[in-house]
């Protein structure tokens, strides 16, 4: 939509706030006056008015549901939108059912880990299964990869693609990339160019692999702390935006670091209350023998801390079981089915057992 469709935008002012990187009337819905005023340098009193006759526009829109979350709802209207998110399946039943039904739209999804872990294959897997039909779980819609590591690998989407019954070309020329080659670069591409690709191109996943590696190289000493913090800060308060916005989900990675303690030494992950504060939910991944790997859910608004098993596979993530763990050999591909059909079977025993 033209942001001249804005009661007090005209060509001027559209201007500015396009050059300040609010390309969409959603951008500037959920943005705050005090940001908008600085971003664009309109005064702080028309960009509150702004925004208000930009909130009016969103909440008109019949197919948003994290756009009506603008204005004050009913604890009627406001349960009926906020249980009507969709979900993104993982691909995973076990990963699925502790998200409480896979990856979570209008949410950003942390995924923290050491290396080999298994962060950026979650994500190769998931800009595949987003575009599975709604029936499988998916959204029917394209994903954005925003790149940090150069870890992409367009012919691994292929071959998970492959596994789901998709067409591996169309579903590889599905994901969209971008490499953010420093700190700036992502800031930049967050905060002026998100909002109007993924409206244009219909993307209802967007990945950030790796969230925080460019700010801890680049942010080193503590004088430099708060500074990072700040930075990181607003990445994530616009992904956010941008999800709640574009009804889409956000999926994030995160490295960590070890710290010393009485008991040896344990990993956290970067960021510190920053990022743990401002991702909705976050799970961390630990790595096991061989291709074997547990997912643990750490933080969810109403999901208790749980964990499930996984193995990683020529042809993407596959489900096992705890007593996998323990398996001599890695587990192959060729092993899902055998897996997933002992796993029903327990489900079934426990469950006459309740």
């Amino acid at each position: 939509m033209d942001l001249t469709n804005i009661k007090g935008v005209g060509p001027e002012k559209a201007k500015k706030l396009m050059n300040a990187g609010y390309s969409t009337v959603e951008s500037i819905a959920f943005s705050s006056p005090r940001d908008l005023s600085m971003d664009s340098g309109i005064p702080e009193e028309t960009a509150r008015q702004i925004i208000a006759s930009a909130k009016i526009i969103v909440r008109s829109k019949e197919n948003t549901k994290g756009g009506k979350l603008v204005e004050i709802l009913s604890g009627k209207d406001a349960k009926k939108i906020l249980n009507s998110m969709e979900h993104i399946t993982t691909g995973l039943k076990g990963l699925d059912n502790i998200l409480g039904g896979g990856v979570e739209t209008c949410a950003v999804t942390e995924f923290y880990g050491p290396a080999k872990a298994g962060k950026t294959q979650i994500c190769h897997q998931l800009c595949v299964t987003v575009q599975l039909p709604k029936e499988k779980g998916g959204l029917e819609a394209p994903a954005l990869y925003i790149d940090t590591e150069r870890t992409v690998k367009y012919d691994h989407i292929k071959s998970v693609a492959e596994r789901f019954g998709l067409d591996p070309d169309l579903a590889s020329d599905n994901v969209f990339y971008a490499y953010a080659m420093n700190s700036e670069a992502l800031f930049d591409m967050v905060h002026k160019s998100l909002d109007e690709v993924v409206q244009n191109r219909g993307i209802k996943l967007v990945v950030v692999d790796c969230l925080t590696g460019h700010f801890r190289a680049e942010y080193c000493g503590r004088e430099s702390l708060p500074l990072r913090q700040q930075k990181m800060n607003r990445v994530i308060h616009d992904l956010l935006r941008i999800a709640v916005s574009h009804d889409l989900a956000v999926v994030v990675t995160n490295q960590v670091h070890s710290q010393p303690d009485l008991y040896g030494k344990s990993e956290n992950p970067i960021g510190g209350h920053t990022v743990a504060h401002g991702v909705t939910f976050r799970l961390g991944l630990s790595t096991r023998k061989h291709n074997m790997r547990v997912a643990t859910v750490v933080d969810a608004p109403a999901l208790p801390p749980k964990e499930t098993y996984f193995a990683i596979t020529a042809k993407g993530l596959i489900d096992i079981t705890a007593k996998d763990l323990s398996s001599k050999e890695p587990i192959e591909f060729s092993e899902a089915k055998e897996i997933e059909e002992k796993a029903e079977k327990v489900e079934e025993e426990e469950a006459v057992l309740d």
